[in-house]
Formats: C-alpha cells, sequence, structure tokens
C-alpha cells in the first residue's frame, strides 16, 4: 500500500482526478482511522480549510460519522475550534513537506448541547497535493472502564456473569467487596450462591436462582448475610441468556448493598410505630381528660337565670392538637340573693390540667361560698397551686360576685384578660384590679374593684383562646373582640364566637355572656 501510495504524488499523475479514486480504493481496504485531506485555499494561496476527499472504514469522528459519510465534509465546518490551534499548524508543516506528528490533546465539541470530550494523536504527511491524515483516538475503553467502576462504588453495586455450560463465573471487584468474600477464594458458582446468605432467606434465593436457570424468568431477591457481627442487607438482581431453543445458557445480574437505606427504613418504622403508640396514649388520655372535663364542667344547653341576669356558656376546644386543656367556669347562685361567676385558665394540656382545673374550681367555689372574700380567695389559691404535687403549675382567674340588690359587681382577677363591658352602644375594657397569676410567686398582692351593672348591660369573661393569635399583639385581639361585641347586637353568643373564631382554634375557648334584661325584660 505504501508503494502504491507513494507512486501517487508524481507529476505524471493528475492528483484532482486520480489522487482521491486511488487512495479511497487503498483507504477501504487499510484498518484505523486515515483520511486524504485536500487543502482549500484563497486566491492569495492560504489555506482556508480542508475537505476529506477519502477515508477508511474505521475512520470515525467525534460525532460519530463513520467511513465514506466523512467525504465532502470540510473541517472547519465540523471541527470550528481547530483553527489555529497547533494541529492546524501541523498541517500547515506538513504540505511544506515535513511529516507532522502531534501530542496527544484533548478535543471538546459541544453537540446538540451536550460537550462531548475525546482524547487524540494525530500524525500528517503529504501525499501530492494533500495530506494523509491518521489518527488513534485513546483511552475510550479506559475511561469506560473507569465510569463502570465509579457507578459501582456510587452505587454500592457489583456486576456479575455466570456461563451455565462452562460454568465460568466473572465478578467485579465490587461483588468480592460486598458480599464480604476474599477474591482469592474464587467467584461462587449460581447455584451455590444461596449458601452465603442467612438461612431464612436462603430459600427464596434458592428458589428465585431455580427459576431462572429452568425458565428463564428474571429475579430481584432481598437477602441479608453476615459480615462479622454485622448484618447486611443486599439485594440481588439477574436475567437470563437463551439459545435458540429457550435453553438459559448464560445469567447475567448484579448485587447490591442496601445496608445504609435498609437501616434508615428499619429506623422510620421503629420511630412510626413509637410515634403511633405515643399518639394513641395521647388519644386515650384526651378521651379521658374530656370525659373527666364533661363530668366536672357540665355546660347547660341554653341560656340561664342567675339572680336576674341571663347567662350563657360555651366552651370550645382546640382545633391543633391531642390534648384537652384546662380553660374552666363557674357560675353559681350564692346564699344571701347573690351570685358568683368565675372564668380560669390553666397552663398546660391533658389529664394534669383538668385535675388542676377540678381543684381550682371547686376550691374557689368554697371558699367564696362560705365567706371568704374574691381577694383572700385569690391568695388561698395561689398558696394551693405553689404547694402541690406539681409546682410549676400556673393558672390565671377572674372571679366575680354580683349582688342584685344594688345591682353591683365586685371582681378581682390573677393575671386574666379583663372582661369586656358592653353599655349603651359602647364596648371597653375593664380597667383591672392588681393580681399576678396564680402559682408564680409567695406573696402577690390582689386588689379588687367593683361597678354597677345598668339595664341592658352585657359583661364577657372569657379565656386568651378567645382573643390570642399567633404573631399578634394581645390588644388587637382584645380591640377585635370589642368590634364583634358591638357588631353582634342582641345576637346569640354563637355569633360573637363565629366572628372571633374564623380559621383553626389553637387553644381552649371560654366564655361567659351576662347580660343584664332590659327595663320591661323578662
Amino acid at each position: 500500500c505504501a508503494g502504491r501510495l507513494g507512486t501517487l504524488g508524481t507529476p505524471a499523475e493528475p492528483v484532482a482526478s486520480g489522487l482521491s479514486a486511488a487512495v479511497q480504493s487503498v483507504l477501504d481496504a487499510l484498518p484505523g482511522a486515515a483520511v486524504l485531506l485536500i487543502p482549500l485555499r484563497t486566491a492569495t494561496g492560504e489555506v482556508e480549510d480542508y475537505r476529506v476527499e477519502a477515508a477508511t472504514p474505521g475512520a470515525v469522528d467525534i460525532l460519530g460519522r463513520t467511513g465514506r459519510e466523512l467525504v465532502g465534509s470540510h473541517i472547519l465546518e465540523s471541527y470550528p475550534s481547530v483553527a489555529g490551534e497547533s494541529l492546524w499548524q501541523g498541517y500547515l508543516k506538513a504540505l511544506g513537506g515535513e511529516p507532522y506528528e502531534g501530542e496527544p490533546f484533548v478535543h471538546e465539541e459541544v453537540v446538540a448541547g451536550v460537550t462531548v470530550t475525546a482524547a487524540y494523536s494525530v500524525r500528517a504527511a503529504r501525499l501530492g497535493d494533500g495530506l494523509l491524515v491518521t489518527w488513534l483516538r485513546h483511552d475510550t475503553e479506559e475511561r469506560q472502564e473507569q465510569r463502570l467502576a465509579d457507578m459501582q462504588r456510587l452505587g454500592n453495586l457489583g456486576w456479575a456473569s455466570w456461563n451455565l455450560i462452562t460454568r465460568q463465573v466473572d465478578w467485579s471487584s465490587q461483588v468480592y467487596t460486598i458480599l464480604g468474600r476474599e477474591p482469592g477464594r474464587g467467584a461462587v458458582p449460581l447455584d451455590l450462591l444461596p449458601d452465603l446468605v442467612l438461612p431464612e432467606d436462603a430459600h427464596a434465593l434458592a428458589r428465585a436462582v431455580s427459576e431462572l436457570a429452568r425458565t428463564g424468568h428474571p429475579f430481584d431477591v432481598p437477602f441479608r448475610i453476615r459480615t462479622g457481627n454485622a448484618v447486611r442487607h443486599l439485594r440481588a438482581v439477574a436475567e437470563a441468556v437463551t439459545a435458540p431453543d429457550g435453553t438459559v445458557v448464560e445469567v447475567h445480574g448484579f448485587v447490591q448493598d442496601l445496608t445504609a437505606q435498609r437501616s434508615a427504613e428499619l429506623a422510620l418504622v421503629d420511630s412510626e410505630r413509637a410515634i403511633l403508640v405515643q399518639r394513641g396514649v395521647l388519644e386515650a388520655e384526651r378521651a379521658l381528660a374530656a370525659r373527666l372535663q364533661h363530668a366536672l364542667l357540665p355546660l347547660p344547653s341554653r341560656p340561664v337565670r342567675l339572680r336576674g341576669l341571663r347567662v350563657e356558656v360555651a366552651y370550645l376546644p382546640a382545633q391543633a392538637g391531642l390534648y384537652v386543656g384546662g380553660d374552666w367556669f363557674s357560675a353559681i347562685e350564692l346564699p344571701h340573693e347573690a351570685a358568683l361567676f368565675v372564668v380560669g385558665d390553666v397552663a398546660g394540656h391533658g389529664v394534669d390540667a383538668v385535675a388542676t382545673m377540678a381543684q381550682l374550681r371547686f376550691t374557689a367555689k368554697g371558699m367564696v361560698t362560705t365567706g371568704s372574700s374574691l381577694t383572700g380567695a385569690l391568695a388561698r389559691l395561689n398558696f394551693l397551686l405553689l404547694h402541690s404535687r406539681d409546682a410549676q403549675s400556673t393558672a390565671t382567674l377572674v372571679l366575680a360576685r354580683y349582688e342584685p340588690a344594688e345591682r353591683r359587681l365586685v371582681w378581682a382577677q390573677a393575671g386574666h384578660p379583663p372582661p369586656l363591658l358592653v353599655r349603651g352602644g359602647r364596648a371597653h375594657r375593664l380597667d383591672r384590679p392588681a393580681g399576678m397569676l396564680l402559682g408564680a410567686c409567695a406573696d402577690p398582692v390582689y386588689e379588687s374593684a367593683e361597678f354597677r351593672l345598668e339595664p341592658g348591660d352585657r359583661l364577657l369573661l372569657y379565656t386568651d383562646g378567645l382573643v390570642e393569635r399567633p404573631g399578634e399583639d394581645i390588644d388587637a385581639g382584645l380591640d377585635r373582640l370589642a368590634a364583634a361585641a358591638l357588631a353582634g347586637g342582641p345576637a346569640s353568643l354563637d355569633a360573637l364566637l363565629a366572628a372571633m373564631l374564623a380559621g383553626e382554634r389553637r387553644d381552649d375557648v371560654c366564655v361567659l355572656d351576662i347580660r343584664v334584661p332590659a327595663t320591661g325584660e323578662e
């Protein structure tokens, strides 16, 4: 071939017509990658590009074109980035008669938006007026092997193949690592693979292997092995290669280590189970607390009359969470034609809060009924909380004693939101007398205040769940309550609650709606 190509450049041979055809006939029989390039020159004789005139069948460019698909293409049209580079300068030197053999280089092109990279070594020699260029693409196989190794390492898996005819077994190094098997001991035949796993998993894997060898049915089977003192969770996936008659002749597959994922799944299952158990406990506690609350704090089904006042009560549990709160009320008639109104709120939720609520409710009623002053009752309730079994308990409270003969209301409070008085088309909060929340300190000061109720007055005692919203100042909620009380007019308590509690309730709500009948009303 070299001798034939050497004669093609003699002056007796017309280059343009005979060279490319003759070279192509020779290149058709050659292995490897080689092309004949014809320089394309400007009017001044400078080389502006090269055209491929002939190519070997094994020539493949970076775009994937092969053999004669390359013929007719221009170098700069396909590879514009080589202009002016060392390869371009090497081609020019070769045209001058000096053979070019470049160092390996990396060539990069963007194809359909994807960067394609390859490493090449290029040789070029003059042939007539053209260049015979050969190249060698490097590291393709090495890069593929590296990519496969990286994939196995990152995916924690290894490939395996079993030839059922020759009994040859091939494992990647990662399979030995996953199975904890020394490479010197060799790979294991497919039918003996179940011997490596825990006895309780061996039957399922053996059945899958037998089915694959008999029918070619693929399998994907989880199993466990013991390495040292640890148990590892693995997965085997395999498929069959069959002969024309359907006989399974070879099996390809992989083994993957799922220990980390499985450990996370088991931890999640344990956590979910614990959450379900805890939720069950909380739901049972909520049900118990709700029953206790209902027994200790029965709600009247309709407004009641107490010493000439119309009293309506509402209690709404929180919609968020599983706990029952410690909000409570009392509205009872006292000896000597008086009435007692109480609204309280124990910090916390659940059975403990309900128990503290019951303790405060019955103690307050008992003390006021037997003649204690309101401030004295608050001081004793504070002492009770400080010396209870849960010394961290706190509570807020408002107490009001009504004397109908004078329509006089005396009240005291312990860290509780102020009552709202609606009178003559106006609503305002009562100025609170001094009083710290119960359970906060050993020697609090409690004071009382009093005023006269007038016909048509409306007085609202409530817990903070009615007016508090997350991220909002309490005064905004109190102003909203005043506006809702005026907008509702003589409507029932339901209208007020609907206006105040749009959306999810995050806390319990307890309200006493006390009205003085207007003149002429029953």
